[in-house]
């Protein structure tokens, strides 16, 4: 096909491969091709009537950009926008992707009755072996995988669970039957895919990842709900709005909720004394 490149404008102070770079990127803008999968360099070379070289350079920089991704074996293939996941009080995440016109598909992996293992019921305030609702679910978007979550909820608090009910939404609306939900504690960090959710996720091992820890109480303080979400880096962003009116008196509260994981970041013991 190369009669595209009569697109290029060969007289231009503008570089070619910069003329290839905005040409891409609105093919990009406009891709609909279900599984992502991009022009090769080839055919791009071929369609603009340049070298793969030039190619390349324009690609590159849609891929340092995040508009592309480069799969070792696989090709090419278009990232989609990310989203933005706003923490709020409502924590409606589903809701904010169906707003944004990508719907969340919810895949249930796993949905049982476990005996809590101890790292579960230290988080629950419970006895180890003690029963727990333990779920695992894939979150995925137009066939592309966007994170995978394990969530683990008390048996005493939450008798039965239907099938439904864990594809259908939010597994809070489901708490809320049940308790007085008050608030949530949620941590965010960067790290890297382990191999056991690589495949979930369509990544390669050591690709990075966000990972969302998180906890929900009841009016007691009592926990209801825990768990780990582990999302692909390339699809998702977290957004906190961070109101600065009245909020001096507070300030030392806020930074003391930071947590540092970067050993360059932590921060160092006083030496003085108070």
């Amino acid at each position: 096909m190369r009669s595209a490149a009569v697109l290029l404008d060969r007289e231009s102070p503008l570089p070619l491969y910069e003329q290839i770079k905005r040409r891409v990127l609105s093919m990009i803008l406009s891709w609909q091709q279900e599984d992502g999968r991009f022009h090769t360099d080839q055919e791009l070379s071929e369609q603009f009537g340049v070298s793969r070289m030039t190619v390349r350079q324009a690609v590159q920089e849609l891929v340092d950009e995040g508009y592309l991704r480069r799969v070792r074996g696989s090709g090419t293939f278009v990232c989609a926008p990310k989203i933005d996941e706003q923490f709020s009080a409502a924590m409606d995440f589903i809701d904010q992707w169906a707003t944004s016109g990508r719907p969340l598909k919810l895949q249930v992996l796993h949905c049982a009755v476990e005996p809590s293992a101890p790292s579960i019921a230290k988080q629950l305030n419970m006895v180890a072996g003690e029963p727990v609702w333990a779920i695992v679910r894939l979150r995925t978007v137009v066939h592309v995988p966007i994170s995978i979550d394990y969530r683990y909820i008390p048996c005493r608090l939450v008798k039965t669970i239907e099938p439904r009910q864990v594809t259908s939404g939010s597994l809070l609306d489901l708490i809320a039957r049940y308790v007085d939900l008050a608030y949530g504690e949620l941590k965010v960090e960067a790290g890297s895919v382990q191999a056991e959710h690589a495949d979930y996720l369509s990544l390669l091992p050591d690709d990075p990842i966000l990972t969302r820890r998180l906890a929900y109480y009841d009016s007691n303080d009592s926990p209801v709900m825990v768990g780990i979400s582990h999302y692909r880096a390339d699809q998702v962003r977290y957004s906190i709005h961070v109101p600065l009116k009245n909020t001096r008196q507070g300030s030392d509260q806020v930074s003391d909720a930071l947590e540092f994981r970067s050993p360059a970041l932590k921060k160092k013991p006083s030496t003085k004394r108070r």
